[in-house]
């Protein structure tokens, strides 16, 4: 039995928005991390983070930035206890020498792009698409994605914190 072609529409629509609509606030999210750190901090400007919408580009601009928030935020937490009468011995004990967030977003934004190639080999093999590799890497990338965007909530209250105490 064939769908209608308003069904399908239809149907499609919705995927996007299901998909679209996480992204957009995965992606304020990114945005507003990047402006709790104070801007000479920052390592790339907030806005920017909206290029990851742009198809085939953001495979790449993914990690820039996911590598770049993880910067800034190391930058923000390191430059806190720049002053402190501890100085290093503090921002070591407080694990500002290390790059936070970036080993779990890394791990997201590989998975996500191994979708690609995966989905592809499927194709070009005659293999269904729903294989147990592809079903493997998409549940790992969502379950990395929501560990890293928790993450990154985290360390935006964290800042918020601090730059309101200090």
């Amino acid at each position: 039995m064939e769908t209608a072609p308003s069904t399908l529409a239809a149907t499609q629509l919705l995927l996007l928005l299901a998909v679209l609509i996480p992204a957009i606030f995965f992606l304020i999210t990114q945005q507003n991390t990047l402006k709790a750190v104070l801007p000479e901090n920052r390592l790339m400007h907030p806005g920017l983070v909206w290029l990851q919408l742009i198809p085939l580009f953001n495979y790449i601009w993914q990690f820039i930035v996911i590598t770049r928030i993880a910067g800034s935020i190391r930058r923000q937490l390191a430059s806190r206890h720049a002053d402190s009468i501890f100085g290093a011995d503090a921002a070591i004990a407080d694990g500002t020498s290390r790059r936070p967030t970036q080993g779990i977003g890394i791990a997201y934004a590989t998975l996500f792009t191994l979708l690609v190639p995966i989905n592809l080999f499927q194709d070009v093999a005659g293999r269904p698409n729903d294989s147990l590799l592809l079903g493997l890497v998409a549940l790992g990338n969502m379950v990395c994605w929501i560990i890293y965007w928790v993450q990154l909530v985290q360390f935006k209250n964290k800042l918020k914190r601090t730059l309101a105490i200090g």
